[in-house]
């Protein structure tokens, strides 16, 4: 026993453990960085929204490589940096017997290995399983593994070697620097710093032994003859050098942020995360250092500086539509305006140009398969989801026109939804816009289908990182200036995937639609301010807004907000198509709310608030111009694209432990609040043959996301094998029984008969 309680007390004298015990009791904040990332990383923390993929398998240049996995690991390399030199600042000068050493830093990092090196060990275990569990025991996944530790590695050891080396790379460029720096120091720093040597030379050493370099134990003398001026010297030097690497990550970030738009310079999202974490840990070292005793005092000045930051005007970004004029009075944004806007004047013009477009559509239609031909309307109904419904909508649209031979693209005849399946619709549609009307299918190949797919994480993560020292940028979009803020990123990015939808204006679709050229595709984000949807479109909708009475005495409020009437005079046909379908899909925090020009402002987000398959926007169009289509078509087809299982399975409700029962109702409720709405939309379908005499399908195409499979998630984010899942989800036995349904209507012979 006598044993076990000697070697206890000898560890404890180390100091490896003590750096440990001093950090679990003081730097509580540094581990939460720590078990944040391994989180993220390891699917404990975002597993839905794909968090972990952003560290295993990152994206540069669009593209997954041996690149991408190293720049991830050079941040990685950073954050482990900064996390070392952040308690090398506020430690070292406690065991003052470090500063006789030859390499100071070194040997700290070296002592200081328990906790980065648990974490690490864990990190790279993680990032190991995953890419043997897809690649199994390849050159590649070795591949892979070596470029995250080169990475880490290269930047560790560069970082530590320019900054602490006796002789280290710019080692003079370094020391004219740290000496500029550190001249002439005002009287708080002196103080600061003379109090911490005073702490150190009072303080009694109980460390025994630490490690030193090259890899050998070395003990301390506790009679050693390290001086008072030396303590000094050592802490005079480490707030040199951390101004010194506080100031260059400040430059490296703002270099990255001025060069956000070239592709060379976008960082993966991981990446941007880890720079992040790294800024952080340098500011919260810092102020731990100078203001230790005034902990309270510091959080409280912090937070008035925040506030102020975002009170102040200069520093504020306006959100705005790109390409809408924001110099035109606002409109008055009232009731009374609104009703304006479904007067029956408006609603009677917009309801014979639709009905009009609907004929040049039949007679387009007609030319191309004969003057017998009625076509068959088919409501393209997607869901939202990121890229992994956008992504999924294109291959279903894709599919659907190759089984068909391009008949069924030639019969959509609305295009409506949330989110992230809207991109999809919108560049699929784009497609058939520049076919220049020509009957047939459009001939698309994975190329077409694999630019949906492109990462866009990257840009907004990085843009977020940059925007903070770079608030009030601008840019030109046609006429018009504006914030050059994250939406705009996001623009940007959507249009270097889609270089087909690059400068696209909503007004540029209007003509095709009233040929019959190409389907009315109607976007509806939710204002915020009401609740209600606004109806994004090429061409006039009021009939969508119109109030529906119930009785003479109850007042009928209007279902939505007709974009193009309410903002006409500040130019709705400019509004970039980019824009547009962020606007539909905009999820706070990830993307800003945009903000349009109207007194109260007007802010839109995601339309899945309100509908998440557009469903009832559907309905409405389907029950303003039931006549026509009941006696010019063959019926209507419902095609719901959904990124999610139409019929889920009964979950366990059972709360297990504390944090069960907290969060059970929230995520209970949530999901209960989804499967609500798709339950009112069944429930409006149900009805529609009440009111609508011809032939009447509903037919879904579902990506299952089943726990036994590799689901991708909910992120603007696919990794190769998320992108092989969802192709796969095509041969699933329920879509490909719902293609032979679509295929069957399309049948030669079928066809002949119906249209005699």
């Amino acid at each position: 026993m006598k044993t076990w309680e000697n070697l206890f007390i000898l560890l404890n004298q180390s100091l490896p453990v003590q750096l440990l015990v001093r950090h679990v009791q003081h730097y509580r904040v540094l581990l939460f960085f720590w078990l944040l990332v391994l989180g993220l990383q390891t699917g404990l923390v975002g597993k839905n929204f794909g968090g972990a993929f952003l560290f295993l398998e990152p994206e540069y240049q669009g593209s997954e490589s041996y690149l991408s996995i190293l720049l991830v690991g050079a941040a990685l390399g950073m954050f482990l940096f900064a996390y070392t030199i952040t308690l090398y600042i506020n430690e070292s000068y406690r065991f003052h017997f470090i500063a006789l050493d030859p390499n100071p830093f070194f040997t700290f990092a070296l002592n200081n290995f328990l906790t980065p090196g648990l974490f690490l060990a864990v990190y790279f275990s993680s990032f190991a399983a995953y890419h043997i569990r897809t690649n199994g025991l390849t050159w590649e996944t070795a591949g892979n593994i070596l470029s995250l530790m080169l990475g880490l590695a290269a930047v560790f050891v560069v970082s530590a070697t320019y900054f602490f080396a006796r002789r280290g790379v710019l080692y003079r460029f370094g020391k004219q620097l740290e000496r500029r720096l550190g001249s002439n120091p005002g009287p708080h720093k002196r103080r600061v710093i003379l109090d911490r040597a005073r702490e150190s030379f009072r303080r009694p050493q109980d460390t025994a032994f630490y490690l030193s370099l090259p890899m050998r134990i070395a003990l301390v003398d506790p009679d050693d003859h390290s001086s008072f001026r030396e303590i000094v010297r050592m802490l005079n030097q480490h707030h040199g050098r951390l101004l010194i690497f506080q100031v260059l990550v400040f430059a490296m970030i703002g270099g990255l942020g001025i060069l956000d738009t070239r592709s060379n310079f976008q960082l993966p999202a991981g990446a941007s995360f880890l720079l992040i974490f790294s800024l952080a840990l340098l500011v919260l070292g810092a102020l731990a250092f100078w203001f230790r005793r005034a902990g309270i005092l510091t959080v409280a000045v912090v937070a008035g500086v925040i506030w102020l930051y975002n009170q102040t005007s200069w520093f504020q970004e306006r959100n705005q539509a790109f390409g809408m004029d924001y110099t035109a009075a606002p409109v008055p944004y009232t009731e009374a305006q609104l009703a304006s806007l479904t007067s029956p004047d408006s609603i009677q013009a917009d309801h014979k140009q639709t009905l009009a477009m609907l004929e040049a559509w039949k007679d387009r239609y007609q030319a191309a398969y004969g003057p017998k031909a009625r076509p068959r309307a088919i409501f393209v109904m997607s869901s939202g989801g990121g890229l992994r419904s956008a992504y999924w909508t294109m291959q279903v649209l894709m599919q659907l026109d190759s089984v068909t031979g391009g008949r069924a693209t030639d019969e959509i005849r609305l295009m409506t939804g949330a989110s992230g399946g809207m991109f999809g619709q919108a560049y699929f549609r784009e497609w058939m816009f520049r076919r220049s009307g020509q009957p047939g299918s459009l001939g698309l190949t994975e190329q077409e289908a694999s630019n949906v797919s492109k990462d866009v994480l990257n840009r907004i993560l990085f843009r977020n990182v940059t925007d903070v020292l770079f608030p009030h940028r601008q840019v030109q979009v046609g006429r018009h200036t504006y914030d050059r803020e994250t939406g705009y990123a996001f623009d940007d990015q959507i249009a270097q995937n889609l270089p087909e939808l690059a400068g696209r204006r909503i007004g540029d679709y209007a003509a095709a639609e009233r040929a019959g050229r190409i389907p009315p595709l109607i976007l509806t984000p939710t204002i915020i301010n009401q609740g209600r949807p606004l109806y994004v479109s090429s061409n006039p909708v009021s009939f969508l807004s119109r109030p529906n009475p119930i009785t003479d005495s109850y007042d009928s409020k209007a279902y939505g907000v007709e974009f193009r009437r309410l903002f006409s005079r500040h130019e709705p046909d400019s509004l970039l198509m980019t824009t547009a379908l962020r606007m539909n899909a905009t999820f706070p925090i990830v993307l800003p709310l945009v903000e349009l020009p109207s007194t109260p402002v007007m802010e839109v987000m995601d339309a899945g608030a309100i509908d998440n398959y557009g469903t009832r926007t559907s309905l409405r169009y389907l029950f303003e111009f039931h006549d026509w289509f009941e006696a010019h078509t063959r019926g209507v087809v419902f095609l719901q694209i959904r990124d999610n299982n139409r019929k889920d399975p009964i979950k366990d409700a059972s709360k297990t432990g504390l944090l069960g029962a907290v969060f059970a109702p929230l995520s209970g409720g949530l999901y209960s609040m989804a499967e609500s709405k798709d339950m009112s939309n069944d429930y409006l379908l149900e009805f529609v043959q009440e009111w609508y005499r011809g032939p009447v399908e509903v037919i879904t195409i579902e990506y299952p996301r089943e726990s036994e499979r590799h689901t991708a998630s909910l992120s603007w984010h696919l990794t190769h094998r998320e992108k092989a899942d969802i192709r796969a989800a095509l041969r699933q036995p329920h879509n490909q029984q719902a293609f032979s349904a679509l295929s069957a209507l399309y049948r030669p012979r079928l066809l002949a008969r119906r249209e005699r």
